[in-house]
């Protein structure tokens, strides 16, 4: 019975240890000139990622994903929820980015990389990463401040985009 117990405590801490706080590869609202960091930074693995989302975890789980990394950003009266999901891969990354996107919203974001652009949320891939940056008011109207925080961060990440802008 003590056996028992104590992997139970183990499983419990890994857990905890795999849902925790980590901001790697966002970086902090100060860098990116202006934002204000809301929150601490959270990070999701495929084991965890059911704890974030409520429905749809299995797509990224299945597709590869690594880890999920989520930071909320503010400037002004304006909140911004930043999720960048680490696939095993960028084939996979394309994937996820293919099946989320918003069709007939495309455009140059940056760097000439195509995202998906509405005026609540903003989705590209780059490298092995999906990327999504949403306003936390779904009924926002575009907002000048969630696209140079998603260009910024965007231009941050390694590798090349999924989708380059044609030329």
């Amino acid at each position: 019975m003590r056996r028992i117990g104590s992997a139970a405590v183990c499983a419990l801490a890994l857990g905890l240890c795999a849902c925790g706080r980590g901001a790697a590869p966002l970086p902090s609202g100060a860098t990116l000139g202006g934002f204000a960091d809301i929150e601490q930074p959270e990070s999701y693995t495929a084991a965890t990622l059911y704890t974030y989302m409520d429905g749809g975890a299995d797509f990224y789980v299945n597709e590869g994903l690594s880890r999920l990394y989520v930071r909320l950003y503010g400037r002004g009266n304006e909140r911004f929820v930043l999720e960048l999901f680490e696939m095993k891969n960028a084939s996979a990354a394309s994937r996820v980015y293919q099946s989320n996107r918003r069709l007939n919203a495309e455009k140059e974001l940056a760097s000439g990389c195509l995202a998906s652009v509405t005026p609540t949320e903003i989705q590209a891939a780059r490298g092995g990463y999906y990327f999504v940056g949403r306003n936390e008011d779904p009924l926002a109207s575009q907002s000048d401040a969630l696209i140079e925080l998603c260009r910024k961060v965007l231009n941050g990440l390694p590798g090349p985009c999924a989708f380059a802008a044609k030329k």
